[in-house]
């Protein structure tokens, strides 16, 4: 079954695709770059790495030298 990041990652993947050398994207008022999306997609992957268990939900740090 997938899930609502599953459906976020298909969705940004599209759109990146479509608009690739696009700087920016103005509906209405909203203006919309193509950073906010590589940002967005980045989250979105993450958070579904996560869900599939492929990506720990917190950092391991090692402070056995301290």
């Amino acid at each position: 079954m997938a899930t609502f990041a599953s459906y976020q990652v298909q969705r940004l993947e599209l759109l990146l695709a479509k608009n690739v050398g696009v700087k920016s994207i103005v509906v209405g008022n909203t203006t919309v770059t193509y950073e906010d999306l590589l940002q967005q997609y980045d989250y979105w992957k993450g958070r579904q790495a996560r869900e599939q268990g492929k990506r720990p939900r917190a950092a391991q740090i090692n402070l056995s030298g301290f």
